[in-house]
């Protein structure tokens, strides 16, 4: 799809391909200091040395809650109170007791919050690279004790003189489950350049980049909305590599706490899309995704999970449903995360406009088969063993 400019491109790919201290690695990036992120983000010659293989992970390396200051602590909370998805539901409340206890005047404090909110929705928010490697950003990876093990970087490739990990071809990463907020899809698009030194487009609806405050967070680190002709043009535009989380808002309602329940069967879009632009498919899968809210999806009333999903899909664009996290708050809890990444599922050889159902079954079947395989492979790190993933 993408001729190689330099000679020796393939020999690299090769070499990365057979050498197995470059597959399957595990990076613990919340023990990263906001200097080690930003030098590997940068120096391909350091990334080897911050992982080890996945093979040589431990249970505890995995749940083991990296401790933070208060202030540290503290930024967190507040972030994660205000920004995406909380800020819909306290910023109103935030603002609501303004006025009524310091202003005297709750009309006047929706008004000045209005003034303030409104240049932010409409004002475009670029891409900001540095975002990815901020204080703020390493902090989000110590709340959340992140860790991501990727079991085949993308192989390099070289444009004029210049040696640069990228794709070959186009990526989709594919990542599960939902939950009630993807917090480790987001987290892995912080993570991304520090294994391939480029960053991954993430895709969101496009309510929640429209919104003021959300938009700012979340298009400033990279996401792009989800329809189609943003996808393809993600992937035909450097650094070809898109992530999304096919389940959507209706995996939120697929969420318990006894085994992992994803939907894949029906969600075709995305199979047809990297058959359309040859994209290779990547299965990635989130363990901790589903732990970090306590949801009401609708249990003991007839017709309410039918009336909360409905009004979450065709309405909203995201999922309304009754939360409680940290103090019975819209905070999450520091429930770690693990994020897998596996192996890339071609679909070069199928390319075409126009899929078939055969086609499209066939690369389903195989990413559903490697799913559950990723998952069995390393649910014992995050304490699991006794799980086990649930497709439909």
């Amino acid at each position: 799809m993408r001729e190689r400019s330099c000679a020796n491109a393939s020999d690299d790919d090769s070499i990365h391909k057979q050498s197995p201290e470059l597959e399957a690695e595990f990076l613990h990036t919340s023990k990263l200091t906001l200097a080690d992120m930003r030098r590997l983000a940068h120096d391909p010659k350091d990334r080897g040395l911050a992982t080890k293989p996945a093979a040589q992970a431990t249970k505890e390396d995995v749940l083991t809650v990296q401790p933070m200051s208060f202030v540290e602590h503290t930024a967190c909370c507040l972030f994660l109170a205000f920004g995406v998805p909380n800020g819909a539901l306290t910023i109103p409340i935030a603002t609501w007791l303004i006025g009524k206890f310091v202003l005297r005047n709750v009309f006047l404090a929706f008004l000045l919050a209005g003034c303030i909110l409104l240049p932010l929705a409409i004002l475009p928010q670029e891409y900001v690279p540095a975002r990815l490697q901020s204080w703020l950003a390493l902090q989000i990876l110590k709340y959340f004790s992140f860790s991501l093990v990727m079991e085949e970087r993308p192989p390099t490739m070289c444009t004029g003189k210049q040696l640069i990990e990228q794709p070959a071809r186009p990526r989709i990463v594919t990542a599960y489950p939902h939950g009630v907020f993807p917090y480790g899809n987001a987290l892995t698009v912080v993570t991304w350049p520090l294994l391939t030194g480029h960053h991954i487009v993430g895709l969101a609806a496009n309510a929640a980049l429209r919104t003021p405050i959300f938009k700012q967070i979340l298009r400033s680190i990279g996401v792009k909305d989800a329809s189609r002709a943003s996808v393809r043009n993600a992937l035909e535009t450097w650094p070809f590599t898109v992530g999304i989380s096919p389940g959507g808002v209706a995996e939120v309602f697929e969420t318990n706490h006894f085994n992992e329940h994803i939907l894949l069967k029906e969600r075709i879009g995305v199979i047809k899309m990297a058959i359309r632009t040859g994209a290779d498919l990547v299965p990635g899968y989130m363990y901790g995704n589903t732990n970090l809210y306590w949801c009401w999806t609708g249990e003991g009333i007839p017709g309410a999970r039918w009336l909360l999903e409905y009004v979450s899909r065709k309405i909203l664009g995201f999922a309304l449903v009754p939360i409680a996290g940290r103090w019975r708050l819209p905070i999450p809890y520091r429930t770690p995360i693990l994020c897998v990444v596996g192996k890339p599922i071609p679909t070069i050889h199928l390319q075409t406009e126009e899929p078939s159902m055969e086609q499209i079954v066939d690369i389903q079947e195989q990413l559903s088969t490697e799913l559950k395989s990723m998952f069995d492979r390393y649910k014992h790190l995050y304490g699991w063993e006794d799980r086990m993933l649930v497709i439909t």
